[in-house]
């Protein structure tokens, strides 16, 4: 752990300017929050006439520090409390004066009275994550970097790391777990990090989703989305489609199928067994109603035919078991131009091998059935990617007009004939 406290005062030590910047007008929202109206240092003169304020104070302690003065750093630092007795970066100042000079007992006491005269202020936070990194009290650090987390959220992607070291330590791990149990504002933010983090493990994200599954506040969509996402970046499959499973509404149950929402009736999409629409500036993906659909809705795409585009915008993950299937679909094409026209293609997602081809589609047609047969092979096809794709190979046959009707897209299992 003393590595980390290190590594961290080394990480504040850093980010002088951000203090700087982040050092006025933090007591309150508003304009004013962004506009320095203190003195120049170079216009403050400890022995002037002009009576100073506290903030004049402070900055003159500042520049004692930069020099190496520690005295004149003392001196300017109790004027400022004495000028405001309530300056809690001025009492943080004081307390790591106070640790500096062997006091550690009344440093800890003045850095808890720092704590407690302000609320939000960054400009004290700041440097009391510091003095309780050098004390080693982890428990009053990470409430400090709790407020720089929601006052100041450029300063996550310099602690993150140091949060997650935490929680890898059994000696800390408590500390981060309390705020997974009752996540403040930042936590998406944290396990959005640690999701898309190569070096975050997946026990420790398991662990984590274990706490908010069962905390009082509900899981956010973007974190159970970064959650599956690094499930299925890890191959791990069926992990990902029992979490998938577990984010959707009761009222989808209807939608659960081997083809989940084959009738495009539903609100759920790219999240991980779902329908993905990938955008492009020349198709339009959308659920709408017409004549002769099943159901409520119906998936129109719609293609504007400047130029070529490479079709493969829309597609599901499955995990189908190894067996015999059928896929079935209906389709209508409306004013539909094409040479080298669409057809489904069924992937295994290991290696890319095409295990199904519909029919392909190349003219205005009203609806029609498609159908095709196909086969799971029992090995290195754990998990497989159903996309509808240009037909052809060729940029000159991929230009598309007019629009296209889905509907009912269905996987059923066969008795196979095969002795």
């Amino acid at each position: 752990m003393q590595m980390i406290i290190r590594r961290l005062g080394l990480v504040l030590l850093a980010v002088p300017t951000l203090y700087l910047i982040t050092s006025y007008g933090i007591g309150h929202v508003g304009a004013g929050d962004f506009i320095d109206t203190r003195r120049l240092i170079i216009d403050i003169h400890p022995d002037s006439w002009a009576a100073l304020d506290s903030d004049d104070w402070f900055q003159l302690a500042e520049q004692a520090q930069e020099l190496g003065d520690s005295t004149l750093d003392q001196t300017y630092t109790l004027q400022a409390l004495a000028a405001n007795i309530t300056s809690g970066r001025a009492m943080a100042r004081l307390a790591d004066i106070r640790l500096q000079q062997g006091q550690q007992a009344q440093a800890k006491q003045l850095a808890q009275l720092a704590a407690q005269l302000v609320t939000a202020e960054i400009e004290t936070h700041l440097p009391l994550a510091f003095f309780w990194a050098k004390v080693g009290n982890n428990a009053e650090m990470v409430k400090a970097w709790d407020m720089l987390f929601i006052r100041e959220p450029s300063l996550r992607n310099t602690l993150f790391p140091h949060m997650r070291a935490m929680a890898i330590n059994p000696s800390t791990a408590s500390l981060v777990d309390a705020f997974a149990s009752k996540p403040p504002v930042w936590w998406g933010a944290f396990f959005n990090y640690l999701a898309t983090d190569a070096q975050t493990t997946p026990s420790l994200l398991e662990h984590l989703h274990g706490l908010r599954i069962n905390s009082s506040t509900p899981i956010g969509e973007g974190e159970m989305t970064a959650y599956i996402k690094r499930l299925v970046k890890d191959k791990r499959w069926v992990e990902a489609h029992k979490v998938w499973l577990s984010s959707l509404p009761k009222e989808t149950s209807a939608y659960q199928e081997l083809v989940y929402d084959g009738g495009f009736e539903g609100a759920i999409h790219n999240t991980g067994f779902d329908w993905f629409f990938e955008r492009h500036a020349q198709i339009k993906l959308k659920q709408d109603m017409t004549f002769g659909m099943e159901g409520q809705r119906a998936l129109k795409i719609s293609f504007n035919n400047s130029k070529h585009v490479k079709f493969q915008h829309l597609w599901q993950r499955l995990l189908l078991k190894p067996a015999h299937y059928e896929l079935s679909l209906r389709v209508r094409a409306d004013q539909f131009r094409t040479d080298g026209g669409l057809q489904w293609r069924m992937r295994c997602a290991e290696d890319n091998q095409i295990i199904a081809e519909s029919p392909v589609l190349k003219e205005s047609t009203p609806w029609i059935a498609q159908s095709v047969a196909f086969d799971i092979p029992p090995s290195n096809c754990e998990t497989q990617l159903l996309r509808l794709e240009a037909a052809s190979t060729y940029a000159h046959d991929q230009v598309f007009a007019g629009a296209i009707w889905l509907d009912a897209i269905q996987i059923h299992p066969l008795a196979s004939d095969k002795p």
